[in-house]
């Protein structure tokens, strides 16, 4: 099976100081509206999703954390953190892996999710945007 890289993007509310990205992208199903975005991505059996690029930028301090679980689609998955990114103050930090964040799935039920958390008396905007690769091969 050939291998599929998209681009994964996420905005905090910026009333907020923690929380889930809410992920939208082209490859994304929905057919219902209004349209919720899903804050966590599945890994279909077999496959693995290999993180290459990540851009994160935030109108204040922010830590960016990529975390994942065993089984994500658990009603309170336990999320295990992969990578964190932090930013002291305003700015943008673009990321790009030589070799990137690997995510294998051996059941269909792993899946990873991108978070921000910001000081609670200051919490701002927060953007991040993933290139992703979705691919059986190694």
């Amino acid at each position: 099976m050939p291998s599929e890289i998209f681009t994964l993007k996420g905005e905090s509310t910026g009333t907020d100081a923690s929380g889930d990205f809410p992920l939208y992208s082209d490859l994304l199903y929905h057919d219902s509206a209004p349209y919720t975005p899903p804050t966590k991505v599945i890994i279909p059996f077999g496959m693995k999703a290999k993180i290459w690029a990540k851009r994160l930028a935030a109108e204040g301090e922010t830590l960016f954390t990529i975390s994942w679980a065993k089984d994500a689609t658990a009603a309170s998955p336990a999320w295990e953190v992969l990578d964190a990114e932090k930013l002291s103050s305003k700015g943008e930090l673009w990321v790009e892996k030589r070799r990137p964040i690997v995510i294998r799935s051996l059941t269909g039920k792993e899946g990873f999710k991108a978070s921000w958390s910001q000081p609670s008396t200051t919490p701002s905007k927060a953007y991040v945007e993933l290139e992703v690769e979705i691919t059986d091969e190694e």
